[in-house]
């Protein structure tokens, strides 16, 4: 038995939960939307032909360079409209929507109106993930679109009827833009076990990260977690 099987059976992490989505409900589309210069769903190509959405052209350049996704639609998703993204997608909605890392740096008026679109741009699935609470990240490498401007908790996106797990180590371990408090050898381990002592994916309170996902179809979904 390989550790990284052992990592996943005791400690889940995003690509697990993707996967099992994607393998269980017969996805076989998927928006990024902030897609950036790389992407989770790559995995998972090319069974799932993926789509990446970015407002900004160096990003989308650099991720088509890499033939990260299949197709990609240069857009701002909180000026574009549903309809336009849909547009641009020969007019289908996408089985899968996914967000990471994307709605902890906009304002939560704004989180609350992205998601409501991405119901309005998926036939079945949204999923995201997002650090536990606020974490503090400032402008990165002098972008000032790398600021944290909001922090979410598993009660936000349940009252929305998602499900939510944890993932991505431990609070404990983990501070500033999500790097380790402390250098040390061993550190990484003794956060994998810290996260399997804590049951992370039921208990995400105590998690660094969160992923949550939502059937917006009208037949609830069997899928387990």
């Amino acid at each position: 038995m390989s550790f990284q099987f052992l990592k996943r059976t005791l400690l889940p992490d995003t690509l697990d939960f993707i996967g099992r989505l994607i393998r269980s409900e017969h996805c076989g589309t998927a928006l990024d939307i902030g897609c950036g210069k790389s992407s989770h769903l790559s995995s998972f190509r090319p069974s799932l032909k993926t789509v990446g959405l970015d407002a900004f052209t160096g990003a989308i350049e650099t991720s088509r360079r890499l033939k990260i996704h299949d197709d990609y639609i240069l857009a701002n998703v909180m000026e574009a409209s549903a309809e336009d993204i849909l547009f641009r997608n020969g007019g289908e909605k996408f089985d899968l929507v996914t967000m990471f890392d994307l709605i902890e740096h906009l304002p939560r008026k704004m989180g609350w109106e992205l998601l409501e679109k991405c119901e309005k741009l998926t036939r079945k699935f949204i999923l995201l993930q997002t650090p536990y609470g606020f974490l503090e990240q400032g402008p990165e490498d002098n972008n000032i679109y790398q600021c944290h401007l909001s922090g979410w908790f598993p009660h936000d996106f349940a009252s929305m009827g998602y499900k939510v797990v944890g993932c991505a180590g431990t609070r404990l371990f983990h501070g500033y833009a999500g790097e380790f408090k402390w250098n040390f050898p061993g550190v990484k381990s003794l956060d994998f076990a810290a996260g399997v002592l804590l049951n992370l994916e039921k208990n995400p309170k105590h998690a660094l990260n969160m992923v949550a996902w939502k059937d917006v179809r009208p037949v609830p979904v069997r899928l387990k977690l």
